[in-house]
């Protein structure tokens, strides 16, 4: 034994000292991308109004929804700010028929799941559970948009942790620097609305919850997206029975005003004295997500800032090293969008953090990405879109997208050809139109008395405090 032992650790010793000279030095070339296979989607409206969309897909033995109502958190944010949130938040925390409590033991008996958030352009009910359960799923989502019932010592809960909230995100500097920031872009547009004030969440009663919700949560203002392990005959029986009693009420057509146009670049500074980083914002409104030019600048963007290998990565990270994750992002919405970048960094190169941005952004401008770039932008979209349809419930957000921004049906179909498509001409005009370097706004959080020279030649500068009141008499 002690002989046979010696000679398998000799061995060992002799495997492991010799070269290895069957290591890949290169990795193999990707394969050819496989054809995304969507199920066939099948469309149909209640009598009441509500538009149901199925999509059977049967990789797994559930069922994931999302029933959406087009009612976004800047409505009647004049009047009720924080209301369209908090609506959202209590939803599922009781009905005229279920408490809280009820609603959470039914979702452990199906093995469900079911949240309710709102966002700029909706208020989304995210559920799904074992498909052998699917009548009880969609019972429960129903009672919870058509009967919510908004408990009083629910609503005080839901009031007090929002209002926490709020306090911790007041002491954020890229918190402040979003909110001057959309502000700025979209001025009395509802898209500028990111947070309610702490008085105005205190002011908020149960009254006005359930007001809003009869107003806005009605089938004639919402869409069902059903994908998972069902028929659909018998899954529309069973949308019947849920759903056809939910009264129709009237569809929300928001009065919008046009987003402010600017004639020269203007900076909006938040003054945090005694801060040692800038948190900078900067960008300008675009156009809505079913605009023609959607495909080319979300590519761009993905050139510019939108991903961990970007120009601005590879700038103001890899090469300069002013900061750890600077990032873009384009924003498209149901009736306008925005492009922004942004990055924190120490007070010393505030300025010539700004100065990296603009130049980055004149060169997407007025010269071509390399075809290195372009591949790789497309690649990361394509890849990532066919691993988001992969799943019931990622497909379910992808289609949710196509009936809440109204896109053509054939979307989801086309994405790949659309993205694979684009040159490095379209590229450059495309950004040439809606990156605009001239007339944008920067939102700077940061000490003022300790970078306001770097910050000055950039443009023209008002002064704010953390709360939102322009700043007056400083030098």
């Amino acid at each position: 034994m002690r002989a046979r032992f010696g000679a398998i650790v000799l061995t060992a010793a002799v495997a492991a000292a010799a070269p290895v000279t069957a290591e890949i030095k290169t990795p193999p070339a990707p394969g050819q991308a496989r054809p995304v296979k969507l199920p066939a989607v099948t469309e149909r409206t209640l009598p009441n109004g509500l538009l149901v969309v199925m999509a059977p897909l049967r990789n797994v033995p559930k069922i994931a929804g999302v029933l959406t109502l087009h009612v976004g958190t800047g409505t009647e944010a004049d009047t009720h700010a924080g209301v369209a949130a908090l609506a959202a938040r209590v939803a599922n925390e009781g009905t005229a028929t279920r408490t809280s409590k009820a609603i959470k033991e039914e979702l452990r008996a199906i093995g469900g799941s079911l949240s309710v958030a709102s966002d700029a352009d909706s208020t989304t009910v995210q559920a799904g559970a074992l498909s052998e359960f699917t009548p009880r799923l969609l019972a429960l989502v129903a009672d919870v948009v058509a009967h919510p019932s908004y408990p009083e010592n629910e609503v005080a809960l839901a009031k007090e942790n929002l209002v926490q909230e709020i306090h911790d995100q007041r002491s954020q500097p890229g918190f402040l620097g979003t909110e001057r920031f959309m502000k700025a872009v979209f001025g009395t547009h509802p898209y500028s609305y990111v947070a309610p004030d702490e008085k105005s969440v205190a002011a908020l009663q149960r009254a006005d919850l359930a007001a809003f919700a009869a107003k806005y949560y009605v089938p004639a203002n919402a869409h069902l997206i059903l994908v998972g392990d069902f028929d659909v005959a018998a899954l529309s029986k069973q949308i019947d029975a849920a759903f056809g009693p939910w009264k129709a009420g009237s569809k929300f057509q928001p009065t919008l005003p046009a987003p402010p146009r600017r004639d020269r670049r203007e900076i909006y500074f938040v003054d945090r004295p005694g801060s040692v980083q800038s948190s900078i914002r900067m960008g300008n409104v675009t156009f809505p997500r079913k605009d023609d030019d959607y495909f080319v600048l979300r590519t761009a963007n993905v050139i510019y800032g939108g991903s961990f290998y970007s120009r601005l990565t590879r700038n103001i990270r890899e090469g300069k090293g002013y900061t750890y994750s600077p990032f873009s992002t384009l924003d498209t919405r149901a009736y306008s969008g925005y492009f922004s970048a942004g990055a924190s960094v120490r007070n010393e190169v505030t300025g010539a953090t700004i100065l990296e941005m603009i130049y980055e952004l004149d060169r997407m401008r007025v010269l071509p990405v390399t075809d290195e770039e372009l591949a790789a932008a497309k690649s990361f979209s394509v890849g990532n879109f066919a691993i988001e349809l992969a799943s019931q419930a990622g497909l379910a957000g992808r289609l949710n997208t196509v009936y809440l921004y109204g896109l053509p049906k054939t979307f989801l179909e086309d994405f790949r050809t659309r993205i694979e498509s684009l040159t490095a001409a379209q590229i450059e005009a495309a950004s040439a139109r809606h990156l605009d370097t001239y007339r944008q706004a920067i939102a700077i959080v940061g000490d003022w008395q300790k970078v306001k020279d770097q910050v000055t030649p950039f443009g023209t500068v008002t002064v704010y405090t953390p709360e939102g009141e322009i700043k007056k008499g400083l030098d």
